[in-house]
């Protein structure tokens, strides 16, 4: 009897000892995403080129929930120093381009997140009908706060949220992901701006 609890009290340490380590997202994907800032009365929906290994993103504007505005073409460029941004007016076809003010940030799971558990979107008890998912949260030095849900398998996004002073709450959903690029020439800058 005491090797049988002994046996079980080493299970119960090494389950709560180990540490889970946020998966990887893969390098090239696309999706469609909606982001809303409801504080700004912002709120859009765009197709996403996620280029992590060069550092690029595209994001083509489709909709605005909230108000009438313009629509962007927008390709961030990272891999140059200065960062590059091309932002082409989709009504106007005027391009403005202009060095990056933001660093480049990697859609994944922050370092030190703290793992919340997992949860199906749907639901897990009928196979096919749910997605099984990783929950993790993080508060950075400076305040900042992050919640993150993320597949578990492939590690594909599905939810971002930040939260800080300058920016308030912005969340973005993403859906439709695909993994790799499926139009290489996603990153080439449009003509207007050229």
């Amino acid at each position: 009897m005491k090797t049988l609890l002994l046996f079980a009290a080493v299970c119960v340490t090494v389950a709560y000892s180990q540490v889970l380590e946020p998966c990887s997202p893969p390098p090239l994907w696309e999706a469609r995403v909606s982001r809303i800032d409801p504080e700004k009365r912002f709120s859009e929906r765009a197709r996403m080129s996620y280029d992590a290994t060069n550092r690029r993103v595209r994001r083509i504007e489709e909709v605005n929930l909230l108000e009438q505005r313009d629509f962007y073409d927008v390709l961030y460029i990272h891999n140059t120093e200065p960062g590059t941004e091309y932002r082409l007016n989709l009504k106007t076809k005027e391009c403005e381009k202009r060095e990056l003010s933001e660093p480049w940030r990697n859609f994944q799971v922050p370092p030190n997140s703290t793992f919340l558990g997992e949860g199906y979107i749907g639901t897990g008890a009928v196979p096919g009908a749910g997605v099984l998912t990783e929950l993790w949260s993080n508060t950075f030095e400076s305040g900042d706060k992050y919640f993150g849900v993320y597949t578990v398998v492939g590690c594909l996004p599905i939810q971002e949220e930040f939260y800080s002073n300058r920016t308030g709450l912005v969340s973005t959903f993403f859906f439709d992901v695909t993994g790799g690029i499926s139009d290489p020439n996603v990153f080439i800058p449009p003509r207007e701006c050229m």
